[in-house]
């Protein structure tokens, strides 16, 4: 399965692109503002996993500098 994100300028345009695509058969889903930056930051946050365990300890050191 592939993801198309199209953002519009206005809602009239995003209901329309929705409505085509679900008459060639596609699914979609207007996202809210909020939703959008979910799905982003969980997109950076995947792209920087190193999957290496580090403790709470040396987590809490880095913050506070």
């Amino acid at each position: 399965m592939d993801t198309l994100i199209i953002n519009t300028k206005n809602t009239s345009n995003a209901k329309f692109i929705l409505e085509l695509a679900k008459k060639l058969g596609e699914e979609g889903k207007i996202l809210s503002q909020e939703q959008q930056e979910d799905y982003f930051l969980g997109a950076m946050m995947n792209q920087e996993k190193t999957g290496i365990k580090v403790s709470r300890s040396t987590i809490f050191k880095k913050l506070k500098k």
